[in-house]
């Protein structure tokens, strides 16, 4: 569009730029629009920072005619109002080590995609020995964003209205899950190492980002056949849980706000998540372009590891924050316990029910 952008760099990261927005929306110092984690809708428009965005495009189905998920949408709605337009995100994947694999005996030329078959082959490549590491589960993820990706790939919630959903039988078989990762990581590793080590070819899998497609690939180097795998849904009704970020309105101005919106338009249309894709590891949410085969085959070009999991953007929301200044308490209490499931020191009930306890409590 024909609209100029000063770009203020409020932070240089997602949540120094949270902090420095709280305290500029005290000091009423706030821009025109910001660029953030989505998963701050909850806490901006609970403090009235942002200004919800319905009346500038209508009706739901405006935005799911533009290319926008309704998962991804029904992410930044509070109190049935939308206040963010998503502009890219990243999702849970397996990167697999198909060297290994095949040495422990696995013949099929693209990697596990059931649950089952991953821990079975994992155990295997494990049993090999001289060092070699089964699989490793990057539990410590913020927001312990890898237990919400087990629990909604399973149909469940972290929440239902204003009360604690996950402690279901969901939650529980999202802990199980961390647990058998558990049995199958032979070697106790931080994130750190277990990266190392994943470069270095001595594990056969590991789950973490799909963002983290390129750096793996140039630190692989060609070394050994490097694939990228899909996350297993548990559930017809399983969904991923993305990490994305995207556009917020600050400004009360009409002619302004008219403005903001012309923007948001065109960096969440084609051209736009276009630039993403080239400039960055983030993958594009316009589920439109993704279905247009020029915009597609540019986007694998970038990112070609990205080709069997691109797929799962269409039932991609974005990851939950609780609406209180202890979510970060909440999140990291919840990683601690994931910790401690997957190192077995403490077993998937005991730990399902103090994560519930603990976050009722910190609310």
């Amino acid at each position: 569009p024909d609209i100029r952008l000063e770009l203020i760099a409020g932070g240089d990261n997602w949540n120094p730029l949270l902090q420095s927005t709280l305290r500029d929306a005290v000091a009423n110092n706030l821009p025109d629009a910001t660029w953030q984690n989505l998963t701050y809708a909850n806490i901006l428009a609970s403090r009235n920072i942002i200004v919800p965005l319905d009346d500038l495009f209508g009706d739901i189905h405006v935005l799911e005619e533009m290319g926008l998920s309704r998962p991804m949408i029904e992410s930044t709605k509070i109190d049935g109002k939308v206040f963010g337009i998503p502009f890219g995100t990243t999702i849970p994947a397996l990167f697999w080590n198909m060297n290994l694999l095949r040495k422990a005996g696995y013949q099929n030329g693209t990697p596990p995609e059931e649950w089952e078959e991953i821990f079975e082959i994992g155990t295997k490549v494990a049993e090999l020995g001289s060092g070699i590491n089964g699989g490793f589960v990057e539990y410590d993820s913020t927001n312990a964003w890898i237990f919400q990706n087990l629990l909604a790939s399973r149909g469940g919630r972290m929440v239902n209205g204003r009360e604690i959903a996950f402690n279901s039988p969901e939650g529980l078989e999202a802990l199980e899950t961390l647990s058998r990762f558990g049995d199958i990581n032979n070697i106790r590793m931080s994130k750190s190492q277990a990266r190392q080590a994943f470069d270095a070819g001595v594990t056969g899998v590991q789950f973490r980002s799909a963002s983290g497609t390129a750096s793996v690939s140039k630190a692989v180097n060609g070394s050994f056949d490097l694939q990228v795998g899909r996350f297993p849904m548990s559930s017809a009704n399983g969904q991923l849980v993305g990490a994305g970020h995207g556009f917020f309105m600050f400004t009360r101005n009409p002619a302004r706000q008219k403005a903001v919106w012309a923007f948001m338009k065109y960096i969440s249309g084609p051209e736009g998540q276009l630039i993403l894709s080239q400039n960055s590891g983030y993958m594009p949410i316009n589920l439109l372009a993704l279905q247009d085969r020029r915009f597609r085959d540019e986007y694998l070009k970038v990112n070609p590891l990205h080709g069997g999991i691109i797929d799962g953007l269409s039932i991609t929301s974005d990851q939950y924050s609780f609406p209180s200044d202890n979510t970060v308490k909440i999140f990291d209490m919840m990683i601690e316990e994931c910790r401690q499931v997957v190192e077995h020191s403490k077993m998937p009930e005991s730990a399902l029910r103090t994560m519930a306890k603990e976050t009722e409590k910190l609310l």
